[in-house]
């Protein structure tokens, strides 16, 4: 891991102590999660100096569509390498009845992709209306 440089033109080189509760700290850790900052440090000088903080939140509502619309992605991946195996398969073979059963199977696969792709919009359609303004 390389070594962070300090974005400013101006060096960190003064050195402050401060003691907090432990309550506060944790209460800092929290933030810095939540946030743009790396460190506790950061976040620290952040607020001393009145920098822009950026606060990340997370819908937890949201999580089972997160998760649906990866599933699917993780089903259409696979789907799309087995296309490509069979496709393969079909442009090195010489024998038309292979190439025709070939076909065939790349045939289901994209009844199956069609499938995926209807849950998929079906997803994609439920998180817009959830996030879209109205």
């Amino acid at each position: 891991m390389s070594i962070r440089t300090n974005q400013k033109t101006e060096q960190l080189t003064c050195k402050i102590g401060l003691r907090v509760s432990q309550d506060f700290f944790e209460k800092l850790e929290g933030w810095t999660k939540h946030s743009n900052c790396r460190t506790v440090s950061e976040m620290a000088r952040k607020i001393l100096y009145e920098e822009r903080i950026v606060w990340y939140t997370r819908d937890s509502q949201m999580d089972a569509t997160a998760a649906e619309l990866a599933g699917i992605r993780r089903e259409l991946r696979a789907i799309g390498v087995n296309i490509n195996q069979v496709t393969k398969y079909f442009h090195s073979t010489r024998i038309p009845s292979q190439k025709v059963h070939d076909a065939l199977k790349i045939l289901d696969e994209f009844k199956v992709i069609s499938t995926k792709v209807d849950a998929l919009l079906t997803a994609i359609s439920n998180f817009s209306d959830q996030w879209s303004p109205r």
